[in-house]
C-alpha cells in the first residue's frame, strides 16, 4: 500500500502494512559537481580518485545506523533516448507505524544530505517521482539478475569427520574500483535498465567472528600434509580446497566485527528480451577482479522472479531460494544440515552477502565527472507536483502491490 506521508513531512513516501508495521522513502537525485579550476584542475586524477573514494567512505560511515532494517539504495537509470542516466539515492527506514517511520527517515536526512564533495544532491520532494524512481517498470521474466558472492562447494580430498564436502564464501575484493566502464556501459544500453546497489546497516552476528576463526583453523589443519598413509609410508597431501577455504575464512573472521552492512546488487532491463550478459558481468568483474568472486544469479522458477522484482522495486533485501545457493546441493541447504559443520547453511547464508567497509565502498559508488570524459548523468530536473500534498500517490506505483516489504 502506498500513501502520502503526513502534513509537514513533505518528501516523505510512506509504505503502509496491513498490520501496521511501515516504510519511510526520502530521496536525492544525484549529479556530478564541476571540477574545481575548471576543466583542467591542479590535481591530479590519482589525486582526485582518492579524494573522491575517501569522502565516499567517511559519508557511508556517518549514514551507519542501528535502527532496524535502515538501507540505502544507489541506484542509476538509464534513458536510451537521451543517452543520460538518472542517479538517485533512496533511503528506507522502517518503523513499528507510520508515525515511527517518518521519524527515522526524517532523522537520517541530515547525515544523508552531507554527500561528498564530488556530488550534488537535489531532495525529491514528490512523492509520485519517489515511487517512480522506485518503480520506474516491473522486470519481466529473464529480464532480472543479481550480482552476488560466489559460494563454492566441493569435495574434501580428507575427511573431517563425516563430512566429505566443504563450502566457502567468496568476497567482493577490488581494492577501490572504478565504475565508470560500468556507468558507460549502462548509458549506452538500447532499452531502459536499472543497477539498483542496495547496503543495509547491521552489527556482525553474536558469535560469528569466533565461529569463522574454529572454521578457518579447521580448513588449515585439513591443508597441511597429514600424518603418514599406514600402507603406503608416505604423508597425506593437503586438500586443495581446504586451502582456499581457510584463506577466505580466515578473512572473514577479522573483517565482518563491529558495524557492517549487507548488500543487494540488481540489474533490470525494460521489455520482454533477456537481460545482457555484458553490463551484469561488467560489475560483477568490477567489484570482484580476483579469483572470479562475483557471480551473476537469475531466478530460478517464478516465487524467485517476485523476490528478485521485490528487492529491487521495494529496497528489499529477501534471499531467492533456488538463485542464491548457486552450485551448493540440495541436502546441505536445510536447516537440519547444520550438523555438517563445514557447510553450515546458517553460516553460509549470514556470510552470502554480509559486506565490511572496503566491500561496501567497493560496490556503493557515487556518480563523479573527468575532464574530457563524457557526461553520462543526467542533470537533475524539478518534476511538476500533480498530486496535491497529503493526497494518496498510490496510482503512480507500478506493481508495489505485489513487492511490498517482507512481503
Amino acid at each position: 500500500m502506498a500513501e502520502a506521508a503526513p502534513e509537514g513531512a513533505r518528501g516523505v513516501l510512506l509504505r503502509t502494512a496491513p498490520s501496521g508495521e511501515s516504510w519511510a522513502y526520502v530521496a536525492f537525485a544525484l549529479s556530478p559537481a564541476p571540477l574545481p579550476g575548471g576543466l583542467y584542475p591542479e590535481f591530479s586524477e590519482a589525486r582526485r580518485r582518492a579524494d573522491r573514494i575517501a569522502a565516499e567512505r567517511a559519508w557511508l560511515a556517518a549514514l551507519w545506523t542501528d535502527r532496524t532494517t535502515a538501507r540505502w539504495d544507489l541506484r542509476f537509470i538509464s534513458d536510451p533516448v537521451s543517452g543520460r542516466t538518472e542517479a538517485v539515492v533512496i533511503a528506507q527506514m522502517y518503523g513499528a507505524d507510520p508515525a515511527a517511520a517518518v521519524r527515522a527517515a526524517l532523522d537520517t536526512l541530515p547525515a544523508l544530505a552531507q554527500l561528498p564533495a564530488h556530488v550534488t544532491g537535489t531532495r525529491v520532494e514528490d512523492t509520485a517521482e519517489i515511487a517512480r524512481l522506485l518503480a520506474p517498470f516491473v522486470p519481466r521474466w529473464g529480464a532480472i539478475a543479481e550480482i552476488r558472492k560466489r559460494i563454492t562447494c566441493r569435495p574434501l580430498t580428507r575427511l573431517w569427520g563425516a563430512e566429505r564436502v566443504a563450502t566457502a564464501v567468496s568476497r567482493f575484493d577490488a581494492p577501490d574500483p572504478s565504475w565508470d566502464r560500468v556507468w558507460a556501459r549502462l548509458a549506452a544500453e538500447p532499452r531502459r535498465t536499472v543497477v539498483s546497489v542496495c547496503l543495509e546497516a547491521c552489527s556482525a552476528p553474536a558469535g560469528l567472528a569466533e565461529a569463522l576463526t574454529m572454521r578457518a583453523q579447521a580448513f588449515a589443519t585439513l591443508a597441511a600434509p597429514g600424518p603418514p598413509d599406514p600402507l603406503y609410508g608416505v604423508p597425506v597431501p593437503g586438500d586443495p580446497f581446504a586451502r582456499e577455504a581457510h584463506g577466505l575464512y580466515d578473512a572473514a573472521a577479522r573483517r565482518y566485527t563491529g558495524r557492517l552492512h549487507r548488500a543487494r546488487v540488481s540489474v533490470a532491463a525494460e521489455g520482454e528480451a533477456p537481460l545482457s550478459d555484458v553490463l551484469t558481468g561488467l560489475i560483477g568483474h568490477t567489484v570482484a577482479p580476483t579469483g572470479s568472486g562475483a557471480v551473476v544469479v537469475r531466478p530460478q522458477g517464478p516465487e524467485d522472479h517476485r523476490v528478485a522484482c521485490g528487492n529491487l522495486l521495494g529496497v528489499n533485501r529477501d534471499w531467492q531460494r533456488d538463485a542464491y545457493w548457486q552450485e551448493v546441493p540440495a541436502f546441505l541447504r536445510a536447516p537440519s544440515a547444520g550438523q555438517l559443520w563445514l557447510s553450515d547453511p546458517g553460516t553460509v547464508t549470514a556470510l552470502a552477502d554480509l559486506v565490511d567497509a572496503d566491500e561496501a565502498a567497493a560496490v556503493f559508488r557515487l556518480p563523479h565527472a573527468e575532464p574530457g570524459e563524457p557526461e553520462l548523468f543526467a542533470l537533475r530536473r524539478e518534476v511538476p507536483r500533480t498530486a496535491r500534498h497529503g493526497a494518496p500517490a498510490g496510482s503512480t506505483d507500478v506493481g508495489w502491490s505485489d513487492f511490498s516489504p517482507g512481503a
